[in-house]
């Protein structure tokens, strides 16, 4: 018997995460006109161990592109809480010690804005 490809088969890097920005976004365009907005965000989370409370924060590193990564910039700043759809990537370098450099961060095919802590148009002021 054959056996059909399943969504969990073709979205083995998927990934989804929630938390705010520590800081600002950065808007910027690559050689060929495309549209990078980079941002990082704290994942908070709790846990038991030994009988204690943990609580925990995580920072991840987040890009996206055009579209996206227009509406980023234009709307979110410092303290944002939004949720990120995307897969994960690896960028590998070599640093000027000679020392060999790994970050994974998330690639965004989308965001979600939650809550209402976006950036105030010159209108709003």
């Amino acid at each position: 018997m054959e056996r059909k490809e399943t969504f969990m088969d073709k979205a083995l890097n998927l990934s989804l995460v929630e938390g705010r920005l520590t800081r600002d976004p950065d808007l910027f365009y690559t050689k060929n006109g495309n549209e990078v907005c980079k941002f990082d965000i704290a994942v908070n989370s709790n846990f038991k161990a030994n009988g204690k409370n943990v609580d925990e924060v995580s920072f991840i590193s987040v890009n996206t592109w055009n579209k996206v990564a227009d509406a980023c910039a234009k709307y979110l700043k410092k303290g944002s809480k939004v949720r990120v759809k995307g897969r994960l990537k690896q960028n590998s370098w070599t640093s000027k010690d000679g020392a060999k450099k790994n970050k994974i961060y998330v690639e965004a095919s989308g965001v979600d804005f939650l809550g209402s802590n976006r950036k105030k148009t010159e209108n709003e002021q």
